[in-house]
């Protein structure tokens, strides 16, 4: 994986290279995992390799997390024993776990980076955009620091310097929040640390950041010299006029910055946050950081985030298991003989794989390590299986258990049970879509898709039974999740450690568990978590203070008070969330908009529920769209040596066409998404 489009997938979203299923597959993904250690050479300073050390122990507090939740539901439904202390403790678990994933995530260099100049560079370039990132990281671990400390000061001490431990006010009433919030003060202050490792390691021209030896060119360096103007430029400005400039130029200059930061390299998960920091001193002067750090707290403390590791945790035990491989072995008896037939298996496969782990990344990771060399094994022409493959592993935006939906549902105060249910109808539609788009190309044009060996349909019975035994225990992990959440028995929190007990014992019985498995499979999962949950936290924090500014009245009024009719203002959203699809992660756009757009549909009467399932197609629409589509990038990381990204990109054009078709159809016809939810009320 040496080119330069492995690097990009890598950086961006380096979650998807450590996926497998089966010895084969684990075979080829430990050769990957070696080419791309030996070309990054390993991490840069003692301190980034003790904190990978650590954080293999630190992954277990995810499997510690998911026990206690299983004791929970058993706790509650089976003795009627109230469960207070598992509930709080499992949040301080995983708050505990989300923050030092931000450490470790920063130490392997797996924070998402999206920047046109960044991934363009090397050698001395590289040097001076690592400098000037680690630079600003310091900036913001500094910041944050600061105010974790007013916050620890508060919760360790009292007014009159004695000291005593802040406690939650439940029934239990533990220390947890004294602890959490010192664990924020150490997480930032080891983050300080490594930033200046990093400059350190800029400076001498080392690490696995960069290749030692090449010039820095000078277009490169004016590139880097315009755009540290534009931020300095405009912080200047900013810190010259704070509030005076009027919320209209904040906003623009506050959209700005983020486009201009991302272009860096700087890993998004400090953009919102830096950017966050320095509107808020510019606004309401230093002693308002503590702002951002009180946002942050909330953010890792919401009980709704548990499920987001334990549905990863669930994905990366499915796909480091040989479950998933021999659910798709069992779809080719289903649809072996079907034009296009391998094509529409991957499919069929990949709606189970959602509805099991509600992981795009991974999804996409096994489908291209098991279905792509199958199809262009068998002479598929490669534009339909890289779209096949893309499209298919990104369903997990839509069905149920879905986190993108889990996250909105947590934005914008709406039932998450309610969401699974009004998705299941548009995404079904979705994947019927591309059924009907693959069938329709191979019957017109047969060599688009040819057909599978007479003699492998034609295998013996008893062989056909055993393939087919390989979709009880995947589709049983799955009624056990979906239907622990609409049998009511358990909170979709709850449901998700089910699941993880559920893949975990179906691996049992399968014989499969390995010590490597469990420690692989936890390290990815804080790896993962870390990724997502830091860009959640900067938007959480950008988010607060734009509101506090007044953003959100601003743009609510500006919106209501146009004229424009409330479908025409749901387009105008639509297109500002493909826009950003473009260029961010989707959890900083949800955190982003979902706090403005979600009251202003409310205000225009439409429902929230309806919207959360726009909201998702679009977000399925951003997987597969260039420049920055996450897909193509995960692809890229197993594809062959031969295919481009160009090529990849290509393929997704039909694809992305058909996710518009089916959003246009939600957005016009409400009710194939609310049917569902109110059928399931009035009954």
């Amino acid at each position: 994986m040496a080119s330069k489009a492995a690097n990009m997938s890598g950086a961006m979203h380096a979650s998807g290279p450590d996926f497998g299923s089966g010895n084969g597959i684990d075979e080829q993904l430990d050769a990957l995992k070696r080419a791309h250690a030996d070309e990054a050479g390993g991490p840069q300073n003692a301190l980034d390799r003790g904190i990978l050390r650590a954080g293999t122990f630190v992954c277990f507090l995810f499997a510690l997390a998911t026990l206690i939740s299983l004791y929970e539901i058993l706790a509650r439904y089976g003795f009627n024993a109230p469960t207070i202390w598992a509930h709080e403790s499992v949040i301080a678990l995983i708050a505990v776990c989300y923050l030092y994933g931000g450490m470790q995530c920063l130490a392997g260099d797996k924070h998402i980076r999206i920047g046109l100049i960044y991934f363009g560079t090397k050698g001395g370039t590289r040097r001076l955009l690592d400098f000037v990132n680690s630079l600003m990281g310091l900036f913001f671990a500094i910041a944050i620091a600061y105010a974790a400390f007013t916050m620890v000061q508060k919760s360790w001490w009292t007014p009159q310097g004695d000291f005593r431990l802040e406690r939650s006010g439940s029934a239990w009433n533990p220390v947890t929040p004294a602890l959490v919030k010192m664990a924020l003060l150490v997480t930032s202050s080891v983050l300080a640390a490594q930033s200046l490792g990093h400059i350190w390691t800029a400076i001498k021209g080392t690490g696995f950041r960069h290749q030692s030896g090449d010039p820095v060119s000078k277009l490169a360096v004016l590139s880097i010299l315009i755009v540290m103007g534009l931020l300095i430029s405009g912080g200047l400005y900013l810190f010259s006029y704070g509030r005076s400039i009027g919320i209209e130029t904040g906003s623009l200059l506050l959209v700005g910055s983020i486009m201009v930061m991302i272009l860096t390299g700087i890993p998004l998960a400090f953009v919102t946050g830096l950017i966050a920091i320095l509107f808020t001193i510019a606004w309401f002067g230093p002693m308002g950081v503590p702002l951002v750090s009180s946002r942050i707290y909330s953010f890792v403390s919401e009980y709704v985030l548990v499920a987001i590791p334990m549905f990863v945790l669930m994905a990366s035990l499915l796909d480091r298991s040989g479950m998933a491989r021999d659910l798709y072995d069992a779809m080719r008896l289903l649809a072996g003989r079907i034009k296009g037939g391998v094509a529409i298996q991957t499919l069929i496969a990949a709606v189970f794989l959602a509805a099991i782990s509600g992981i795009i990344g991974g999804e996409i990771v096994l489908l291209g390590l098991i279905a792509l060399p199958q199809m262009l094994r068998l002479g598929y022409n490669r534009a339909l299986a890289i779209g096949t493959v893309c499209a298919g592993g990104s369903l997990g935006t839509m069905i149920p258990p879905s986190i993108v939906l889990i996250v909105y549902g947590l934005t914008s105060s709406v039932s998450i049970g309610d969401l699974f249910l009004a998705t299941v109808i548009p995404g079904l539609l979705l994947a019927a879509f591309y059924i009907i788009y693959i069938f329709t190309r191979c019957t017109l044009d047969p060599s688009m898709g040819p057909p599978v060996d007479q003699a492998e349909l034609d295998m013996p019975f008893r062989e056909k039974l055993s393939k087919l035994k390989g979709v009880v225990l995947p589709v049983g992990v799955a009624v056990l999740v979906l239907g622990s959440i609409y049998g009511g028995i358990a909170s979709v929190t709850e449901a998700a450690a089910m699941g993880v007990v559920g893949v975990f014992l179906a691996a049992l019985i399968r014989r499969e568990v390995t010590w490597a498995l469990i420690r692989d499979s936890l390290q990815q999962t804080l790896d993962t978590c870390g990724m997502i949950i830091w860009i959640g936290l900067g938007a959480a924090a950008l988010v607060g203070v734009y509101n506090l500014m007044g953003g959100n009245r601003f743009i609510e009024g500006t919106i209501l008070n146009s004229g424009a009719s409330p479908m025409v203002i749901i387009l105008i959203m639509m297109g500002i969330l493909i826009v950003l699809g473009l260029f961010m992660d989707w959890i900083g756009i949800a955190l982003l908009t979902m706090p403005i757009f979600v009251p202003i549909v409310v205000k225009l009467g439409m429902d929230p529920v309806w919207f959360g399932i726009l909201f998702a197609m679009n977000m399925q629409v951003s997987y597969l769209s260039p420049p920055f589509g996450p897909a193509a990038f995960y692809l890229k990381s197993v594809a062959p040596k031969d295919m481009t990204l160009s090529e990849i990109f290509r393929a997704l054009v039909p694809f992305i066409l058909i996710q518009l078709l089916a959003l246009a159809i939600v957005l016009f016809n409400p009710d194939i998404a609310l049917w569902l939810p109110r059928w399931a009320q009035g009954q």
